[in-house]
């Protein structure tokens, strides 16, 4: 009798394979920490992930120790999810010659597009939901390099974003053709030109490797009256929500972006300011005013003067102007895409392992993580004598972090 484990591992590897051959948005997401996540995680459960310690600066010989002060990114497990189907012909279609290409091409391609396509959603939208810098206009579709890889460059730039080979920039199709049509007047190499014309998309811009997504979300911007910072804010601790005067009825959406006058982004390493443009934020929970007053959570915290964390140049102050989604002119209802500038430090994606059924009806079963992406494939199949067919299903679950939302992630506001 041949080893039916055999057929399970092969069905579950190809199809790995196969999931992995058609990431894009999910691809720039960091999974370095799925290989440690060994125990099964139910739904809604969160596991902390450890940032690098900071320090700041003494002045003198005089020893100033100072407190290790520890910031954690927190890692939450949502609802598993999958493709699954049945037939009654599954042993004589693997077992027979060339069955394995049938199963492959017919049954397990689109099974893993259908899957891919849930993965790249959501990603997409925990992606734009939580980055936290922006460029461009909502409601408006970017024309130029300047207004999309340009200045996203600049922003990840000046927050010291790592250089590596790793940023890339993701835009709706409809985007990438009014940037390729632009670039034909750029000085440009005769060979990269070609190559847009045959592949219908820019390839590598600005120190970002390009792609075309449709999987993107479209947002709608809250509404606001003329909100302002309620009272000054002190201290060193991190500061992740803030009371804002409004009108009752106002809406701040999951996803806004804001910025608030006089509190400017600093570099990392030295704090020091480089520039007039204030910092953004981005919206964390849907919200709406009550009395007159609305308390935001948002990310990433904000850290004042003083704190080895210090990402501002000053905390807000009472009556200080809050701006929804900096550059668009009237943003409230506004509806757009949006795009992504992303660095691998700016999102953890973690793929946990399943329980694997134990049934005497259990005829299949098969787990396994692609060693590169991280992501955990469970497949089995499953006899069911009531209607004399094999059940067959393959699911996953993921958890997504936020680590440096700000420096490595840049949301495109687009049409």
């Amino acid at each position: 009798m041949p080893n039916t484990f055999e057929y399970a591992d092969w069905l579950t590897m190809t199809s790995l394979d196969l999931l992995e051959s058609k990431r894009a948005v999910s691809q720039h997401f960091n999974t370095d920490y799925s290989k440690e996540f060994k125990l099964k995680f139910p739904v809604g459960d969160t596991v902390r992930v450890p940032y690098p310690q900071q320090f700041s600066i003494t002045n003198g010989l005089e020893y100033q120790p100072q407190a290790i002060s520890r910031r954690h990114a927190t890692v939450e497990f949502f609802d598993p999810f999958g493709t699954h189907f049945e037939w009654d012909s599954a042993e004589q279609a693997l077992k027979a010659p060339r069955g394995r290409d049938k199963v492959e091409k017919e049954i397990l391609e689109p099974a893993m597009s259908r899957l891919c396509a849930e993965i790249e959603r959501r990603c997409a939208l925990y992606a734009y939901q939580n980055a936290a810098s922006l460029v461009g206009i909502l409601g408006t579709n970017p024309t130029t390099y300047d207004a999309t890889s340009a200045a996203a460059r600049q922003i990840m730039q000046e927050l010291a974003c790592p250089t590596s080979g790793d940023r890339a920039l993701i835009v709706p199709p409809k985007v990438m053709r009014s940037i390729k049509t632009g670039a034909i007047a750029l000085n440009r190499p005769a060979m990269d030109i070609s190559k847009q014309f045959r592949t219908g998309i820019v390839d590598y811009a600005d120190g970002f490797d390009w792609y075309e997504s449709t999987y993107l979300w479209r947002h709608t911007a809250g509404t606001t009256t003329s909100p302002t910072v309620t009272s000054t804010q002190t201290g060193t601790a991190a500061i992740s929500s803030i009371a804002i005067s409004c009108t009752t009825g106002n809406t701040y959406k999951k996803g806004d972006k804001f910025a608030i006058a006089s509190v400017l982004p600093v570099q990392p390493e030295h704090k020091g300011t480089f520039g007039t443009d204030t910092k953004t934020f981005t919206v964390t929970a849907d919200v709406t005013a009550v009395s007159s007053s609305a308390t935001v959570s948002f990310s990433p915290p904000m850290y004042g003067p003083g704190s080895p964390y210090q990402n501002v140049d000053a905390l807000p102050v009472a009556s200080a102007v809050v701006t929804m989604w900096p550059g668009t002119t009237s943003p409230n209802g506004k509806i757009g895409q949006v795009g992504l500038a992303i660095h691998k430090d700016a999102f953890a994606l973690v793929s946990v392992e399943l329980e694997e059924p134990k049934s005497s009806s259990v005829e299949l079963v098969s787990q396994k993580r692609d060693p590169d992406s991280g992501v955990n494939l469970r497949f089995f199949r499953q006899w069911d004598g009531r209607s004399s067919k094999f059940i067959n299903r393959f699911d996953v679950q993921l958890g997504f972090g936020t680590f440096y939302n700000d420096a490595c992630a840049v949301a495109i506001a687009c049409g």
